[in-house]
């Protein structure tokens, strides 16, 4: 049971309606609009100074842990130096159908005056000059998205493993100590000075930013007439004087600074996807310090589940386009818990469990809680997740450890370093502290180079030419000729996405650099170098490839219908494709109903999707990225399956044009009808060790096959099963159609249904219905 003090803060975070917050846009666009010859890394360190420092706070009378990102509760800040995308989405950002956010009157007005004054001169407008004419039409067409163009670089995951010991102020001394050690100056001695002299900037200015929190409890605590509530203010004044100056002391202190630490990678730069690492572990030993000191179980309890609601209540403001791909404002920030230690051992402890029946009692959509499996496992404690994640808040993810060690390894970590890897973004691994990760290198999309493939390098949508000419397939003699041709085309606009990439990315080392994640990250320190110039000895991106499914059932479908069975012709199947299937609804159930299909454990369809894993995997990990990482892929869509869905005519599959496609790497909707366990094998035989960022598995269950023990039982076997067979993730939904379409129909009475989406949650009911009906037609998995 949660306390009423909880329950209050919950209540308040599910239903403050999110709102815009100019706070941070009026600030720093007076910040820059002061001249200034200073090097710009100085110049960017000391605008996140001026906004800490002048930044409107409050504490709410529930809280026992300070720090909001906004100026009120459930509001969001702009970026206005960013995001370029603000020019032409701005009029809609109250009225769209997915992730909207309330003006406080007169406020939208002043919003236009600060994008007007920033018109041209923005990060997003520096990298959209780097866009040419042909990546222009490649995106808008759906081939693939633009990456990390109107943000910094996300994905970080400080070492919070050693700050939680330190403190900032080591980390300050640190610098202080490289400045002093300096002698003669050159470029490479005075670019090092700067970087050391702004880190000391940004971390002096979030203690101070913290100091600002304690004036404010010890003045309203000074204020407050209930002895509960003064006691509560003036720990909390005492915690953010210690902290995160100082080491803590104890578990809400540690708390307390990780929360801070979080709110600044944020608050910089409009950061997302940000690890908090293993909870579990560097929490642990202040965990049993607090119950050796006779804390109550139910106070720390209390802490998680408010750390837990600080997380709840954060927001982000996206492009019209990308809040449809991202439905439900996900941020990707994983708390991991479980897995190996560095020594092999099994890391499940108490506050493992504790976490968990924290979660039993209050779900939430942030932080993503993700339970990372081994062979070793604490059974109880692996029973204990399962049994939450049933209960049907979508929590916890499972992660695995052999595979993601391995990519990680493959990646050139040390085994240590690999055991300790976190999630950055939806499912990709990394290790804390000592990586530079990038997970948004953008989605590219082999379903639509298939269409286009199949039309001989034009789009049959917008009738332009945009690939190579690969030859009429209506020629073609055999499916090996198509794929020869769709590896042609691929090649192509796969090198085309990866130039853009590393155009953008290249850009965040000379006009947006991420000084705080540089505090906080080995190498940057030692180095005298921000992440964005290389101060992270481990360096990677990912490549997210999408609609795996598609692209096997189609290629499935032409072998069997087209040159095995002879069923029809290849220019017959052109037309239908052209025609949309018009008058012919039993030639597209022919295609549907006599080849395999993906997702039942069929060898001749799977292996196509083996192929194109691979093949994705090869193109992409040739090239290196804009700051001599490596990249990698990922299998995963998020919501763009049914975003790019919409640029997308009939396929082979039987698809019909301009519908959703499958979802990440999960079977086509409806195709799958062998149960769960031939579903996981279909996605083993993709070879989980090719793509080192991971494998985006969803699967839905009826409630009534996961009850009781027998329940937990079928539960265990679905991931037990596919974590034996490499799998590297999987997440479930444990719900039933009747209770999503009644949510459909009465909001208010479901308002706190959580679903995954993807690679994160979401309150169903704040999901458009085309995203609704997407997870709805999911497969209702009822027996293994």
């Amino acid at each position: 049971m949660i306390s009423e003090r909880i329950f209050r803060l919950s209540e308040k975070v599910r239903n403050t309606p999110a709102e815009i917050c100019l706070d941070r846009a009026r600030l720093i666009t007076k910040f820059y609009s002061e001249p200034s010859m200073e090097p710009f890394i100085l110049r960017r360190a000391k605008s996140f100074q001026y906004v800490l420092e002048n930044k409107k706070i409050f504490i709410d009378d529930d809280s026992v842990l300070a720090g909001h990102l906004a100026s009120r509760l459930h509001a969001v800040p702009i970026y206005p130096e960013v995001t370029a995308w603000l020019y032409d989405d701005l009029e809609t950002i109250d009225t769209r159908s997915s992730d909207h956010f309330k003006f406080i009157p007169g406020e939208k007005d002043e919003l236009r005056t600060i994008v007007e004054a920033w018109k041209g001169r923005t990060f997003g407008d520096l990298t959209g000059a780097l866009v040419d004419a042909d990546m222009n039409t490649m995106i808008n067409i759906g081939i693939f998205t633009k990456g990390v163009s109107n943000l910094s670089t996300m994905n970080h995951a400080p070492a919070y493993y050693d700050m939680v010991h330190r403190g900032y102020r080591y980390y300050i001394d640190k610098c202080k100590e490289n400045i002093a050690a300096l002698e003669d100056m050159d470029i490479d001695t005075m670019e090092k000075q700067i970087t050391w002299q702004s880190m000391i900037i940004v971390m002096e200015a979030i203690i101070k930013f913290a100091h600002r929190y304690a004036d404010l409890a010890e003045k309203m605590a000074g204020e407050c007439s209930d002895s509960e509530r003064k006691a509560q203010l003036l720990a909390m004044a005492e915690n953010c004087r210690v902290v995160p100056e100082n080491p803590p002391q104890n578990f809400q202190q540690a708390a307390q600074f990780v929360w801070f630490t979080h709110l600044a990678l944020m608050m910089e730069v409009n950061g997302g996807d940000h690890c908090i690492g293993r909870f579990d572990q560097y929490m642990y030993p202040f965990y049993k310090k607090d119950l050796e000191n006779g804390v109550s179980e139910a106070f720390i309890a209390d802490v998680i589940h408010e750390f837990k609601l600080k997380f709840g209540e954060l927001w982000v403001l996206r492009t019209n386009r990308e809040s449809q791909a991202y439905p439900g404002c996900p941020l990707w920030i994983h708390m991991m818990i479980g897995g190996v230690l560095p020594d092999g051992k099994d890391g499940c402890n108490e506050l493992t469990n504790a976490i968990l029946h924290c979660m039993d009692d209050l779900q939430t959509k942030e932080p993503c809680v993700s339970f990372r499996y081994h062979d070793g496992v604490n059974q109880d404690t692996f029973r204990l997740a399962l049994a939450v994640a049933r209960k049907g808040g979508s929590h916890p993810a499972f992660f695995n450890d052999s595979t993601n060690i391995s990519h990680l390894l493959t990646l050139g970590h040390t085994l240590k370093e690999a055991r300790d890897w976190g999630i950055c973004g939806c499912i990709e691994p990394s290790v804390p502290g000592i990586t530079d990760f990038q997970s948004n290198a953008g989605y590219f999309n082999p379903i639509k180079v298939f269409e286009i493939t199949m039309n001989n390098g034009v789009d049959p949508v917008t009738k332009v030419q945009i690939g190579p000419r690969t030859g009429d397939v209506t020629t073609f003699t055999s499916v090996k000729q198509l794929m020869d041709a769709y590896e042609t085309q691929q090649a192509f606009f796969m090198k085309k996405f990866i130039v853009l990439f590393n155009r953008i990315i290249s850009c965040h080392a000379h006009a947006l650099p991420t000084v705080t994640a540089s505090c906080f990250t080995y190498g940057c320190i030692e180095k005298g170098r921000i992440l964005q110039r290389k101060g992270a000895e481990h360096r990677y991106s990912a490549v997210a490839i999408s609609g795996v499914a598609n692209v096997a059932d189609s290629l499935a479908a032409i072998e069997e219908c087209v040159f095995d069975k002879k069923y029809l012709t290849m220019s017959e199947l052109v037309k239908l494709l052209e025609t949309n299937f018009e008058g012919k609804e039993n030639m597209r159930q022919l295609l549907i109903n006599k080849a395999p299909k993906y997702g039942n454990n069929i060898d001749s369809v799977d292996e196509y999707a083996h192929w194109l894993a691979d093949l994705c995997n090869e193109q992409v990990v040739q090239y290196r990225d804009g700051r001599d990482g490596q990249f990698t892929t990922v299998i995963a869509s998020q919501s763009y399956n049914v975003v790019l869905g919409r640029l997308i005519g009939a396929t082979p599959d039987g698809r019909l044009a301009f519908t959703d496609l499958a979802d990440n790497a999960s079977p086509m909707i409806g195709m799958d009808v062998n149960g769960p366990t031939a579903v996981v094998n279909s996605i083993s035989a993709l070879d989980p060790l090719i793509p080192q960022s991971g494998v985006l598995v969803n699967q839905r269950f009826d409630p009534a096959i996961t009850k009781g023990e027998k329940g937990l039982d079928i539960l265990e076997t679905v991931v037990r099963t596919f974590f034996n067979q490499r799998g590297q993730h999987i997440q479930v939904n444990i719900v039933d159609d009747e209770t999503l379409r009644a949510a459909q129909k009465d909001p208010q009475s479901h308002r706190n249904i959580l679903v995954r989406v993807a690679g994160y949650s979401a309150y169903f009911v704040d999901l458009e219905k085309d995203i609704q009906d997407n997870i709805i037609a999911r497969t209702l998995q009822q027996t293994l």
